[in-house]
């Protein structure tokens, strides 16, 4: 029965300089799909991006929030996922409604790529807010491959300079991302070692890396190898419910706009796509966000 769920767990090769990280996302993946009605393949690539966005942030040398945001010209036109240095997720996805049937298949091809790099159509924007950064710190890459671990597996070959592999899997209720890259000296080592992970690697099945451990996993994965585990990280959907931002983000669009929603819809309600939150404010209660603003004026005014 699986017990590290909603985690990251690094691990190594002591004997082989090779480094690795697992992640598996339960009722956190469960949490950025709930209610938005996604095709199952959509739901799928969802929860691939939250997986491979949390296993990177989890290894980021300077904690911050790590966006990515894929834009691309096939069924899905857009996914972005947002990880907090306190390793909480939000997302969302965009996609065409004419795909609609299509994308019901879990296993359908959405990316639109063919392994052209000169291809600009189709990018991944990288975003790391960190303290040591005045601004946050951006990078644009082509998406290389027809799968999101095909995509971020170039991108993390290309970005570190290292041998790397990665694999992303997602069903209707978890999701997980399984990761390894030789360090400087690997070859020195074992000669043999990477092209031995990279042969054992390429056995692992979807259901192996859904169902197992990350301790059962790599030991049925790499049975003849020393591998150590650190402790592991909780991983949580980060959709917290933040009502004085939105309070005052209604108080932005002025009075005279609000007014003419509430003649319109009858209510003013907001809708957090990246958290998957709905805030709804009823015509009293909208009303009462710019009373209490004319109290406060006149409360602060001085009689002469």
């Amino acid at each position: 029965m699986l017990r590290e769920t909603d985690r990251f767990v690094r691990f190594h090769f002591p004997e082989l300089a090779i480094r690795g990280a697992w992640v598996h996302l339960d009722e956190t993946y469960r949490a950025l799909i709930a209610g938005r009605n996604y095709p199952a393949a959509v739901s799928r690539m969802l929860g691939e991006m939250a997986s491979v966005t949390a296993l990177m942030a989890g290894q980021l040398k300077h904690p911050g929030r790590l966006t990515f945001q894929m834009r691309d010209p096939g069924p899905i036109s857009l996914l972005v996922m947002d990880c907090t240095n306190t390793l909480g997720l939000r997302g969302t996805a965009q996609w065409d409604a004419t795909f609609a049937p299509q994308l019901q298949n879990p296993d359908f091809q959405c990316l639109n790529t063919y392994g052209d790099e000169e291809d600009t159509a189709s990018r991944l924007m990288m975003t790391l807010d960190a303290q040591q950064f005045s601004t946050p710190w951006q990078s644009f890459v082509p998406l290389v491959g027809q799968s999101l671990s095909q995509a971020f597996g170039h991108y993390l070959t290309q970005s570190e300079q290292q041998p790397t592999l990665l694999t992303l899997a997602a069903d209707d209720s978890r999701a997980a991302a399984l990761f390894l890259q030789a360090m400087p000296g690997a070859d020195e080592a074992d000669a043999d070692g990477w092209n031995r992970l990279t042969h054992l690697f390429g056995t692992l099945t979807n259901h192996e890396l859904l169902q197992l451990d990350p301790a059962p996993l790599l030991t049925r994965l790499f049975p003849e190898e020393l591998i150590s585990l650190a402790p592991g990280q909780a991983l949580h959907h980060a959709g917290e419910r933040n009502w004085d931002k939105v309070r005052n983000m209604v108080r932005g669009l002025g009075k005279d706009e609000v007014d003419a929603i509430l003649r319109e819809h009858g209510a003013v309600v907001i809708h957090d796509e990246l958290s998957n939150q709905e805030y709804r404010f009823s015509p009293d209660e909208a009303l009462a966000l710019f009373a209490a603003d004319s109290t406060e004026g006149r409360q602060g005014q001085t009689l002469h």
